[in-house]
């Protein structure tokens, strides 16, 4: 198929001022044969409203208004709805380039089952802009990769999914950071490969109070995640991926937290204690010795690992730099 459709599933909650950027960057691509799947979450601005003007303005939109859920709800609300053969998921207040399909089929392998693009994190006084490597492997390589290097491939944001590939999966519903559960389960499925085109083509909004800013014990729902697809699992080869993920996590933001001034690092170290003792007793896929030594020194002494990096390292580097 040389027109292949693409369904774009876009979840909403209470974004008006940025939705309409969002909506005029998928109905403005340069490639037009798209389904485009809004799904109202319960809005209780002006976004439900929004959705539906632009789906009386352009047919290839259906908007779906539903109870508030969250995030991973509304997802597979949209993903039990698309018909297309690739699919898209953009976040309601972040926006894509007006070329963004047309390039990835330009670029596409055709044996590719996930192609992921670069993206610029815009914040409100600055964007930085994060691209990698153009790379093709297998989903098992791409896996390995992810829980041992590149913890933020697990996002779905800026990435293109054949739809056959996700069909089956879900995302956990009820909780956050349900992505990379998904991504690491379509990984270690898929038969096809994960591709990388180094374009940036996705549109990341930094904003204050979004889940991702600071620190919350609602964060705590990626050990959750991992832990009930370590049940599910159970047995399988698979179970060693997700314990390495989760110990990688527990390093992540264990540092976060050791940076933080005392008084929020105590709270928080109470709050990620259980988990980290957890992930202190799991086994670990590693790439090399140097990063072997390193997970099973933060796995027996996680303070003084820290005190390493964060005080002792720089101090070396800027002496060798010398």
């Amino acid at each position: 198929m040389n027109n292949p459709l693409v369904s774009v599933i876009v979840p909403v909650y209470n974004v008006a001022p940025y939705l309409e950027q969002c909506l005029d960057s998928i109905v403005n691509q340069t490639y037009r044969n798209l389904e485009i799947i809004l799904v109202d979450d319960g809005s209780t601005d002006e976004s439900g409203a929004i959705c539906d003007r632009y789906a009386e303005q352009d047919s290839r939109i259906q908007v779906i208004h539903k109870k508030n859920g969250g995030l991973s709800s509304a997802r597979n609300v949209g993903l039990a709805r698309i018909t297309g053969e690739w699919a898209l998921f953009i976040d309601s207040d972040d926006w894509i380039e007006l070329n963004t399909l047309e390039l990835l089929f330009e670029q596409k392998d055709e044996r590719s089952e996930i192609v992921e693009f670069g993206l610029n994190v815009v914040y409100s006084d600055n964007v930085e802009c994060y691209i990698n490597t153009p790379s093709l492997m297998l989903g098992r390589d791409a896996l390995t990769m992810l829980v041992t290097k590149s913890l933020y491939m697990g996002t779905m944001c800026n990435k293109m999914f054949k739809v056959d590939a996700i069909r089956g999966l879900s995302f956990m519903d009820g909780r956050c950071h349900e992505d990379t559960p998904f991504i690491m389960e379509l990984l270690y499925s898929m038969k096809g490969y994960y591709q990388y085109v180094a374009l940036p083509l996705y549109n990341y909004r930094r904003r204050d109070g979004q889940i991702t800013s600071g620190f919350t014990a609602k964060r705590l729902d990626l050990y959750h995640n991992f832990e009930d697809l370590m049940i599910k699992y159970e047995g399988t080869e698979f179970v060693k991926y997700i314990q390495t993920c989760y110990l990688y996590w527990a390093k992540s933001y264990f540092f976060e937290i050791f940076i933080q001034p005392f008084e929020f690092r105590k709270k928080n170290e109470a709050l990620t204690l259980p988990y980290l003792k957890k992930a202190r007793r799991m086994s670990f896929i590693s790439v090399d010795k140097s990063q072997r030594f390193q997970w099973r020194l933060f796995q027996l002494m996680p303070r003084f690992y820290a005190y390493l990096v964060v005080h002792v390292q720089p101090v070396v580097k800027k002496l060798i730099g010398r």
